[in-house]
């Protein structure tokens, strides 16, 4: 009997583990920073599948603390797949790099 709990307390922790682990970046577009807002940005949307929800998105620049952002830069931006439909569009920013 303890045996068996032991299995399914393992089995039970470790679904948990995998599921916080799952958790992540599921999708990114490209756009063009059009203006700086301390660790924020309204950037303008050049492609991907947010842009049939929107142009312009407002994303947090801080979730990339190495990189230095300035206005007309080029990013690729991860984000959860999830979309509030503010004005700009809202986002969970999970990634954000510079596109040469």
């Amino acid at each position: 009997m303890k045996n068996i709990l032991s299995i399914l307390l393992t089995i039970l922790l470790s679904s948990l583990l995998f599921a916080c682990s799952s958790e992540g970046v599921k999708a990114t577009f490209i756009g063009t920073i059009e203006e700086m807002n301390g660790d924020s940005a309204p950037v303008y949307v050049d492609e991907g599948d947010i842009l049939s929800s929107g142009k312009s998105v407002y994303v947090d620049l801080s979730v990339n603390s190495e990189a230095t952002f300035e206005v007309g830069d080029k990013i690729k931006v991860g984000y959860d797949g999830t979309v509030r439909e503010t004005s700009p569009l809202g986002i969970d920013t999970l990634s954000v790099l510079l596109v040469e």
